[in-house]
């Protein structure tokens, strides 16, 4: 078959063969390479741990030594059982990242962090580790909103290798307590680092509290600790009944500061941190870290002993403590009068007399973070979920698969442990995530992509693959039909509608006789998609501009270079890299105003005109269901490849109007059907 091609992509084909010959080489040349990452042992015998906080603030120094006296208890001591490396970064962001480097790549059985800001670098450095490090975190006030792959809406749903525990803080009770002691204060200053994710966490608390509580929150930025002070001089000077100081490690190291602004300003200060009272804070409401780190010390225990991180939610638990400093009270330019009914919930009270400690109801932690070592002596098959790159089509497609595993009546953490893990996008790593999971405990292979199945068929060495998200696991050798395919492989694929994209171009664009789309010559999958679009634009008579790519950094340049060659129709192909970057090719087609389709679902978001593809969802309920099948017994050899037929159609209206296209309504009618 003969293709009109550009200049651009013959200038690119000698790159792509280099691209394409790198790959086949690590494919069949690394029988040698195995995961070099150590395992952490279950015994209480030379555990080497890494202990990460990101300054040093009396919230995140009792936390840590609530960590440490908790381990001791369960008879990890440091010194004898523990050797402990500790780092801390001392409030900065680059000497952060470097340790999360270090400890990520360092031989340590299990890093354990303090701060936000630590989880969110150790997390980042570890995700890209052939074997990530286990890692237990805490001290942190929202883990789900800060960028480490924690789910908000399913506690087990988290990388397999993490576990910990986060602590909101009390924001809501705290300015109960407030208009409690003074009806009259209205205004509420805040000075706050908007790249703490823990206090962007604690400013979106507070807002929707003082909305609701009839309050106002007078906002300033500040991005060191440094600057503090002067943010806050100017938030006084708009005028503030009262300075609340939120869990912010840039403003909490600057305290002293904090405190002379509002004593200047005859105002109290009110914090979530407990401990800022003997500093010159009013009221502290916050959590009790040294109970909080006594939980994640439990937790690093457990997982020294042989606890799965993947089956440990992710809870929130704030354990909250009470402390007034009464001594602040007569230099303030509003009467602010704290009852006893206050004063009975306080652990601890400071006044003329000293400071005063008192009893106090305790909380515990929820059941759920506690270990059954009978119910962890069942076996529990593991699955490894191997991901190319993660796209939303990826995403889309465990979620199906989850749902097809709960079809069939099995739940995660009670009937399966899962482990994800990603290659971004770069094949030698993917093959050493694969070389790692063959020669470790994982009972089944769930390979999202066809990189992914090829790796994995290439790597085989026993272990059941169970495929899903793949066009064609023919080309790829997993089988010759349905029924006669490898005995350690079965899954489900979804080909592309190709027939039922072109009667849509033809419906909408008459006089089109030019097409265009981007692919990858080293995916096979790729490749595999582009020839069938050539084979069927030939025969109906369209000519294909196509421009290939070797990385996903390539996608903005081969967009722009085939928007310059002004396809009638960009038909783009699925392709897992350019599925990852797909905005980018949107961008280029909206400048040369070239409509767009393609078959992929997960690109609605970024205004196509049309998608038809096949329901990648429905794909992961099939492959979910074989795993089950597998999970309980089933031989792979003798479970039947599956096929997706089911398609999706979706108009974008708004599009067809900006190129003054109208649907036709038979298309419509296909999009309207369940």
């Amino acid at each position: 078959m003969e293709l009109s091609l550009s200049v651009i992509r013959r200038l690119f084909l000698g790159l792509v063969t280099i691209a394409v010959a790198a790959m086949v080489l690590l494919l069949s040349d690394l029988d040698s390479r195995n995961s070099n990452q150590p395992e952490p042992i279950a015994t209480k015998e030379g555990f080497r741990v890494a202990m990460v906080q990101h300054a040093s603030l009396e919230a995140l120094d009792e936390g840590v030594l609530g960590i440490f006296d908790a381990l001791a208890e369960r008879g990890f001591k440091e010194g004898a059982e523990l050797e402990v490396v500790r780092y801390n970064a001392q409030g900065d962001i680059t000497t952060s990242n470097a340790i999360a480097r270090e400890v990520v790549s360092a031989d340590f059985d299990l890093i354990m962090t303090a701060s936000t800001l630590s989880l969110q670098t150790v997390a980042n450095a570890n995700r890209f580790q052939t074997s990530p490090r286990r890692h237990v975190f805490g001290i942190t006030s929202d883990p789900t909103n800060a960028g480490v792959d924690i789910s908000g809406d399913d506690p087990l749903d988290h990388p397999g290798y993490m576990a910990g525990l986060g602590s909101l803080p009390p924001v809501r009770e705290l300015f109960v307590l407030l208009k409690q002691i003074q009806p009259e204060a209205r205004r509420i200053g805040l000075v706050w680092n908007p790249a703490e994710a823990n206090s962007e966490a604690a400013t979106g608390l507070a807002r929707v509290a003082a909305e609701e509580l009839g309050l106002t929150l007078v906002e300033g930025n500040a991005e060191s600790s440094t600057s503090a002070g002067e943010v806050a001089l100017a938030v006084m000077a708009r005028g503030v009944d009262v300075l609340w100081i939120s869990p912010d490690i840039t403003v909490s190291t600057a305290m002293d500061v904090m405190v002379d602004a509002a004593r200047k300003s005859r105002v109290p200060v009110i914090t979530s941190l407990p401990g800022s009272t003997e500093r010159g804070a009013m009221l502290d409401l916050g959590a009790d870290y040294y109970n909080i780190g006594q939980v994640q010390g439990t937790l690093a225990a457990d997982v020294l002993e042989g606890r799965d991180p993947a089956t440990i939610p992710v809870e929130n638990w704030m354990p909250v403590e009470l402390h007034l400093n009464l001594t602040e009270l007569d230099s303030l330019r509003m009467p602010w009068v704290i009852p006893d009914s206050i004063l009975d919930q306080a652990s601890r009270i400071i006044d003329d007399s000293g400071l005063k400690e008192q009893e106090v109801a305790a909380s515990s932690p929820p059941e759920s973070l506690v270990w059954d070592r009978k119910k962890q002596d069942i076996d529990v098959p593991s699955i490894d979920v191997v991901q190319y790159v993660e796209t939303p089509n990826a995403e889309i497609s465990l979620e199906g698969i989850l749902d097809g595993l709960a079809q069939a009546g099995l739940q995660r953490g009670r009937d399966f442990k899962l482990r994800i893990q990603s290659a971004q996008g770069d094949i030698p790593t993917l093959i050493s995530i694969v070389d790692a999971l063959q020669s470790r405990d994982s009972d089944l292979l769930l390979t999202l992509s066809t990189p992914a199945l090829q790796a994995a068929i290439r790597r085989e060495r026993g272990i059941p693959i169970v495929f899903g998200l793949v066009s064609n696991p023919f080309i790829v050798g997993a089988g010759t039909s349905d029924d006669d395919h490898l005995e350690t492989v079965s899954g489900a694929y979804l080909d592309q509608p190709i027939k039922e994209v072109l009667d849509v171009v033809a419906q909408l664009f008459p006089e089109a006789t030019k097409l265009g789309t981007l692919y990858t010559p080293a995916e096979i999958n790729s490749e595999f998609n582009m020839e069938q679009l050539a084979r069927a634009s030939e025969e109906r008579g369209y000519e294909l501009e196509v421009v290939g790519i070797a990385t996903a950094s390539d996608v903005v340049d081969a967009s722009i270079a085939l928007a310059s060659t002004r396809p009638d129709v960009w038909v783009q192909v699925s392709d897992n890299l350019i599925a990852s970057s797909f905005p980018t090719v949107m961008t280029a087609a909206n400048r040369q105003k070239i409509p767009v389709m393609t078959f992929s679902p997960s690109a609605i978001p970024y205004g196509p005109l049309l998608v038809v593809g096949r329901d990648y969802f429905d794909s992961g309920v099939q492959s979910g269901l074989i795993a089950a099948q597998v999970l309980r017994g089933a031989s792979v050899a003798d479970i039947p490849f599956r096929a997706t037929t089911k398609l999706t159609y979706v108009l974008n209206f708004e599009v067809a109007h900006a190129y003054g296209i109208t649907f036709p309504e038979e298309l419509i009618a296909l999009a309207n059907q369940e």
